[in-house]
């Protein structure tokens, strides 16, 4: 059966993601609804792969700052090369004004893209899959998260590497976050709100999903799910 109009891919993830949420919080096991087409596979007792499906990493970078001083010598005699010497003194002048400034900025922290690969969530952790290996975290592992905008999270955690920062983006990103804070911070501010999923989601699912929206949420966290209680 094909997809409603107006019902993407990404609402699906994010239907998907609240009916495992909503299992996890009955106390349920919680299964993917569809089979998870991952390389990966389960390492703890129990483990169950949820959902899999690409993923761009970001990394805090700065650039070094420098900046080279334009302060060639000009000097030109009369009347006409007078004011060509003040023109070209003035030229330099502000040129490495820019040139510091241009330099400030590229010394500010920015966040860059530091590559893509296949984001695999388990009820225990998760794992990224890219190019230079494969990165298994569990839960326990993460010290913060937190849903940035829709289809990204902020995480920081200790990696076999040491302490990292990433951005990741994803479909799954609201599941990563959601089963991570139900497993290692069930009072976190975002997930008692609601305010993990995309505003006005809630909304747009039951547009499209009836009465089947409200059976979906019926258990997720946060006070706004309650009015699509039954």
């Amino acid at each position: 059966m094909g997809e409603q109009p107006g019902w993407s891919e990404r609402d699906r993830a994010l239907w998907d993601t609240c009916e495992m949420v909503a299992a996890r919080v009955r106390g349920l096991p919680v299964h993917p609804p569809v089979p998870v087409g991952s390389p990966v596979r389960p390492v703890a007792d129990g483990e169950t792969l949820l959902a899999a499906g690409p993923v761009t990493r970001y990394v805090v970078q700065a650039g070094d700052g420098s900046y080279r001083r334009s302060s060639g010598f000009f000097f030109a005699t009369g009347a006409v090369g007078l004011a060509a010497t003040a023109a070209v003194a003035a030229g330099q002048v502000l040129g490495n004004s820019r040139r510091k400034k241009a330099a400030g900025r590229d010394a500010a922290p920015r966040w860059v893209p530091a590559g893509t690969g296949l984001l695999t969530v388990s009820t225990h952790g998760f794992y990224i899959s890219a190019p230079g290996g494969l990165a298994p975290w569990s839960y326990a592992a993460v010290g913060s998260c937190e849903v940035g905008r829709p289809g990204l999270v902020d995480l920081s955690g200790q990696s076999t590497a040491g302490p990292v920062r990433w951005l990741l983006e994803s479909d799954w990103a609201e599941l990563l976050f959601a089963m991570w804070a139900l497993a290692a911070h069930p009072t976190h501010p975002q997930l008692a709100t609601g305010a993990w999923l995309p505003p006005g989601w809630l909304e747009h699912a039951a547009r499209l999903r009836g009465g089947a929206a409200a059976a979906a949420v019926s258990q997720l966290p946060g006070p706004d799910t309650g009015r699509f209680r039954t």
